[in-house]
């Protein structure tokens, strides 16, 4: 009698092995048979699970987004807010070569979002955790008196989605001049300055 085949544990494999293709050889780089040999198996094996190129796309996506989304909760429950917002941001900008395998990741979800209508649907629900994560940490900042009262924390937060998302675009496709980390959080904290209650 075989051995039985758990299958979750077996799409993880996949979706890792997605994962680590994008990471080293961009989106272009993810095809079947790369991914299946990256996971040590056969393609027919990995077609099992998955139909598209989108499908591993999608599922190689929400595995580095569980990944920094349980960094991001432990942050979050940082004090006061405002830190903990640094906290997390942290997190999303391309501060170091593991943050920027991320990216390459992100902007190959972006480039497969004008073509299939699932990979955006999926993107939107990142986007939309994204924002009310950065959204319930500015209320909590404006509670704590550090937001200025006239700041809407919703607005706020979109500002800083758009901010690290140029950010990271500038870091991966190098446009704009070299960012080193040091800038990266020096335009964060022109950010913090915009929301920040003055003393």
């Amino acid at each position: 009698m075989g051995r039985s085949v758990d299958h979750d544990e077996r799409r993880e494999i996949f979706a890792a092995a997605a994962l680590r293709v994008i990471m080293r050889d961009g989106i272009a780089g993810l095809t079947v048979r790369a991914v299946a040999a990256e996971a040590g198996f056969t393609t027919g094996a990995l077609t099992h699970y998955f139909h598209s190129k989108d499908q591993l796309l999608i599922e190689a996506s929400e595995l580095s987004a569980r990944l920094v989304r349980d960094q991001m909760i432990k942050a979050e429950r940082v004090t006061p807010a405002l830190e903990a917002i640094r906290k997390v941001v942290s997190f999303a900008l391309p501060l170091t070569a593991e943050r920027r395998d991320y990216w390459k990741v992100w902007i190959g979800y972006w480039e497969r979002s004008s073509i299939d209508a699932e990979v955006k649907r999926v993107m939107r629900l990142r986007y939309d955790e994204w924002r009310e994560r950065l959204t319930r940490l500015l209320v909590r900042a404006k509670a704590e008196g550090d937001v200025a009262k006239g700041v809407d924390p919703g607005r706020a937060a979109q500002d800083l989605v758009l901010l690290i998302d140029g950010i990271g675009v500038a870091v991966l496709l190098g446009v704009g001049g070299r960012i080193p980390p040091a800038r990266q959080k020096a335009l964060f904290d022109l950010w913090l300055d915009t929301v920040r209650e003055r003393g």
